[in-house]
């Protein structure tokens, strides 16, 4: 793909939206791009803020593992308040880690380590 970076994560973005609101989910997503969660979805009368990832295939990678860093700008992590789940769309593999916030700085990712049964496990926003 001939994206720029923006592009890259607004393909994430949405990409990620058109899939859960196929799968039931509502989704709202903010005005102002200020906002800490990049969409808020909607199942069951629950509300989960997302933070949505580009993991490009030029990303450096390790053993088949790709690293990512979760960080908001001047702060050392996503807290909690702010931010429910990371949602990593993983161009290598066409797909999507979900990972819960547990204010991690950094994810290891690949298709048989320890996030193995978040890959398209949209279950797990729930």
């Amino acid at each position: 793909m001939c994206m720029n970076h923006n592009q890259k994560g607004c393909f994430a973005e949405y990409h990620f939206a058109s899939t859960v609101i196929a799968l039931g989910y509502n989704v709202s997503m903010p005005l102002l791009s200020a906002s800490y969660y990049d969409c808020i979805v909607e199942k069951n009368g629950k509300l989960f803020k997302i933070q949505i990832k580009y993991l490009g295939k030029d990303r450096t990678q390790r053993k088949n593992s790709v690293q990512i860093t979760l960080r908001r700008t001047g702060l050392p992590f996503y807290e909690k308040k702010y931010v429910d789940f990371f949602v990593l769309w993983d161009e290598r593999h066409n797909g999507f880690f979900i990972i819960p916030n547990l204010e991690q700085t950094s994810l290891k990712l690949n298709l048989n380590g320890k996030y193995k049964e978040n890959f398209n496990n949209f279950a797990l926003i729930s």
